[in-house]
């Protein structure tokens, strides 16, 4: 069994951190968006903007932690 060195557990958590924030920002513009279907398309921030990041934060953190568990107990 191979130890991970430190350079691919920071990679992993640069990985997982930089998937979460992108999600999480996808998030936050689905839920800040106003009358997007009635063509005058504005972003207002409002609660839904931080619930929408939080919400795909969490969704972009869980696939990568699943993932790096799995493969850390296959090793």
């Amino acid at each position: 069994m191979d130890q991970k060195s430190p350079h691919e557990k920071n990679l992993f958590k640069v990985i997982t951190f930089a998937s979460a924030v992108s999600v999480g920002a996808l998030g936050a513009i689905i839920g800040s968006m106003k009358d997007f279907f009635h063509g005058d398309a504005a972003l207002s921030f409002s609660w839904k903007t931080v619930v929408g990041f939080l919400v795909g934060f969490i969704f972009g953190w869980l696939p990568w932690k699943w993932i790096f568990r799995r493969i850390s107990k296959s090793d």
